[in-house]
């Protein structure tokens, strides 16, 4: 014969707000509360389990214990991918789309083409570089690294490469400062 209990009613209750309410979670920006008031419905569940007998909450428990670590995944998986999600995780060429990367790429090019035209462009040392200072080549202030040794504070400097992001220069032997 079917059990009839209302208690019985009461936990698949419970459990069926504490799933609505973890779905909503992935979708309404809460920081979190409803993601608590999930899991406060679910452990009102298991309880009322265990108010109608040790196997019913031994049932409930398993039950939360096999569902809390797949909710969380789907949450890893669709977090993400919610408006709240783009805003709050920093984005990379897996998520952005291909205009905006195609925008990154395209200024990342720029500068590299910027830094690339300074090789053999000439400038004075305004700090000393040990091996990292200021030069300043055409009027602007960059940083730069000597490719050997120390340069001293205005001492002539040739750019020689550049090296990712880097600029890097010697002293110019052919000037004086």
């Amino acid at each position: 014969m079917v059990d009839t209990d209302p208690l019985l009613y009461w936990v698949i209750g419970l459990f069926v707000i504490a799933i609505a309410i973890f779905v909503i979670e992935l979708f309404v920006p809460s920081g979190g509360i409803l993601g608590v008031a999930a899991l406060i419905f679910a452990l009102a569940g298991v309880a009322t389990a265990f108010k109608h007998s040790a196997e019913m909450g031994a049932a409930a428990s398993g039950f939360l214990i096999v569902a809390t670590p797949c909710a969380f995944w789907l949450f890893l998986k669709v977090f993400p991918h919610t408006p709240v999600g783009r805003r709050l995780i920093l984005s990379d060429d897996a998520t952005d789309s291909d205009e905006a990367r195609a925008k990154r790429d395209h200024e990342k090019h720029d500068e590299s083409t910027a830094l690339s035209a300074l090789v053999g462009a000439t400038g004075i040392a305004v700090t000393d570089l040990k091996p990292g200072g200021t030069v300043r080549i055409d009027g602007q202030d960059v940083e730069a690294f000597a490719d050997l040794g120390m340069i001293a504070a205005h001492t002539n400097v040739v750019v020689t490469r550049i090296v990712g992001r880097q600029i890097r220069v010697q002293a110019d032997d052919n000037q004086t400062a």
